[in-house]
């Protein structure tokens, strides 16, 4: 079905472009009530899986007809138009799936509980679910659930209890990201070591927040991390919104306080942009970086490595494809069919500067805030930028 190793590299796309609604990043607050309950998710091994265990939704078409809807929290960037596509091509893989307006709440969370229940009274027999508003859908999501409606919430962690509040959720392991992110730095740093930054999103948010928790892990327990001082104080993510400009503000301020910077662990690669030409104009070295894979984080690579050629980066996936999961999991359910696909995906390394299997792909035929990870054809991704 996909390319186990690079989770189907299509000729790729799409957006991030800079605030929580942008990157499909969660918008819980880690001092909820609940904030406990979503860190878990993370760590529950009989959710966690790997790509390589994620089928074709062939298996899961079933025979009687339904109507899909995707609702989504804010829809007028193009990582969500990526996502849009990408539910909407999976959709097409299964000839009894009728798809139903798409509805975007515009960051508005009565607008969001509107078109959920909207959907509902329309007859939507299954819904996926990107919930900006977090907990404050819980309510609407179980309304619709207990209405029969199988409710799949996906990336963004509302909360609540499968099964009693929504058919399931899911997502990414964003503790294992941490780790994933923090093993490659610590490594390349090597027996030297060094200083590093961890750079996070809005504040709060539980992506960023169980990054980091991923990375002070593997600082922890690596032995090749006993150099590496990770300056960050503890648990708490430098807030950067994922806005390029901002983080341009935020690294230079950085830049100021510390005359030593060895490594950023980045969790945007849209941001990390804004903080390259922080480096660029304060005219330091550029260190070791991560990020989620973006077009343009890529071709800056590109560019400035044949100049620093100890500049190096690494990058997961920005995982748009996730959605046709949810779509996998909320038609399966309908269907009365067991979906044995893990919930929460470990997402593997898609591009790495030191290995020459996975060199970062830039692709100048594309906008720089193009994702080359998404399971999308070149086609399609053209037509998501018109």
């Amino acid at each position: 079905m996909i390319d186990k190793q690079r989770r189907a590299p299509a000729a790729g796309a799409v957006v991030i472009t800079a605030m929580l609604a942008v990157t499909g990043c969660a918008a819980k607050k880690n001092d909820s009530p609940n904030a406990a309950d979503v860190e878990a998710v993370y760590s529950d091994q009989t959710r966690v899986g790997e790509v390589n265990q994620l089928k074709s939704i062939q298996e899961f078409c079933g025979s009687k007809p339904l109507k899909v809807a995707l609702a989504d929290g804010t829809g007028d960037n193009a990582w969500r138009k990526t996502a849009r596509a990408e539910f909407e091509d999976e959709a097409r893989k299964c000839s009894n799936l009728t798809v139903m307006p798409y509805s975007d709440a515009q960051n508005n969370p009565q607008k969001a509980i509107s078109d959920i229940k909207a959907l509902v009274a329309q007859g939507a027999d299954a819904i996926v679910v990107f919930p900006d508003a977090g907990e404050a859908l819980l309510p609407t999501l179980r309304e619709a659930f207990k209405a029969g409606v199988a409710i799949v919430p996906w990336t963004a962690n509302p909360g609540g209890t499968p099964g009693k509040d929504y058919t399931t959720f899911v997502g990414h392991n964003t503790i294992n990201d941490g780790r994933t992110w923090a093993r490659w730095t610590c490594e390349h740093l090597g027996d030297t070591g060094g200083n590093v930054l961890f750079l996070g999103g809005t504040p709060g948010n539980t992506q960023s927040t169980t990054e980091i928790k991923g990375v002070e892990e593997e600082f922890a327990a690596n032995p090749a991390c006993r150099n590496a001082k990770l300056l960050n104080e503890p648990g708490k993510p430098i807030d950067t919104n994922w806005n390029p400009a901002q983080t341009q503000r935020v690294v230079a301020g950085l830049l100021t306080k510390y005359p030593k910077i060895d490594a950023i662990i980045s969790d945007s690669g849209d941001g990390s942009l804004g903080g390259l030409r922080a480096f660029e104009a304060a005219n330091r070295k550029l260190p070791l970086w991560t990020a989620n894979d973006l077009n343009g984080f890529a071709c800056e690579w590109k560019k400035r490595s044949a100049q620093q050629p100890d500049y190096n980066i690494v990058t997961v996936s920005s995982r748009t494809w996730i959605v046709r999961l949810a779509l996998r999991k909320a038609v399966a359910a309908k269907q009365g069919i067991t979906d044995g696909e893990p919930e929460i995906i470990n997402i593997p390394i898609y591009e790495d500067s030191f290995d020459k299997a996975k060199q970062p792909r830039c692709d100048p035929a594309l906008p720089s805030n193009a994702i080359l990870s998404a399971e999308l054809g070149p086609e399609q991704l053209k037509s998501i930028y018109n």
